[in-house]
């Protein structure tokens, strides 16, 4: 008498991939062949499924996009450095309790004083004649408004100064990088947040993320003129390829002469000079 016991087609094809990689006990597995043996239709739907497993089997592995290799690259580089950084940090933490609150932000507070000073020189002191300094103009009131936003942007860029010398933790900076990017239509403050991210976050992996979240606003001419300004600043190979891409995506031909600089540095990296150019093929 057979002791095999018998197989409906659901139980069967329930079975097909633990069966297809050997992980059915010896019971079942004996159960198993016996119906493929006598069921048409379960014979055809094993042969299709194990078709399936073998073209997946043999397909070559997927290669990581461009971007994603750029991320991997920066996060390996932050690891591989992660112990220096502490120990610098953790130097720059003691120095800075000697130093004046003055002297910590006097970059950011100095380029609020010379855009103040400029915003108040030039609407005293313009060679312009009386009657054109009326703020009725409306090309008066247009630069008047742009030198104050210019004001605004590098009063947030200190506030953030300020929040990175509290050694936040990189996810979480990445995280509020992240949430600000997946914003469809961000109001300024969101924009600037990003530019000061860019500019000023000590870690690649939170730029390029913010790079990122501003790729999706190039019409906006704070932004291209953002990025241009962090392009300058910038040191990562990887960063400055990203910064150099996104602004011959835009157009933007007032990069050229910061781009043409550095595709004719020698000391700039050599990615970045090639990078640099491609980027004035297309400007």
């Amino acid at each position: 008498m057979d002791a095999t016991p018998q197989m409906t087609c659901q139980t069967a094809r329930e079975a097909f991939p633990e069966f297809l990689d050997f992980r059915t006990a010896p019971t079942a597995r004996m159960a198993e062949r016996s119906h493929l043996a006598v069921c048409p239709d379960c014979q055809r739907e094993f042969a299709t499924l194990t078709r399936i497993a073998t073209a997946l089997d043999e397909a070559p592995s997927a290669l990581p996009s461009g971007r994603m290799r750029q991320r991997f690259y920066a996060m390996l580089e932050e690891e591989k450095h992660s112990a220096r950084s502490i120990h610098l940090a953790a130097e720059r933490e003691h120095h800075a309790r000697g130093l004046s609150l003055w002297r910590r932000l006097g970059l950011p507070l100095a380029g609020c004083a010379l855009l103040a000073a400029g915003f108040v020189g030039g609407t005293r002191f313009s060679a312009r004649s009386p009657e054109s300094q009326d703020h009725s103009d409306p090309e008066a009131r247009r630069q008047l408004a742009d030198l104050q936003q210019r004001v605004n942007a590098m009063g947030q860029l200190v506030g953030y100064s300020l929040i990175q010398q509290r050694h936040s933790p990189t996810v979480d900076r990445l995280q509020g990088v992240l949430t600000s990017a997946s914003r469809e239509n961000p109001p300024p403050q969101v924009i600037n947040e990003l530019i000061s991210a860019l500019a000023l976050d000590p870690s690649a992996h939170v730029r390029l993320s913010a790079l990122d979240g501003l790729a999706a606003h190039l019409e906006q001419e704070v932004v291209r003129a953002g990025v241009l300004a962090c392009l300058a600043r910038e040191e990562n190979p990887l960063v400055q390829v990203s910064m150099i891409d996104l602004l011959a995506t835009a157009r933007d031909a007032s990069a050229r002469p910061a781009i043409e600089k550095l595709s004719t540095n020698v000391t700039t990296d050599r990615n970045v000079r090639d990078a640099a150019r491609r980027a004035l093929a297309q400007l």
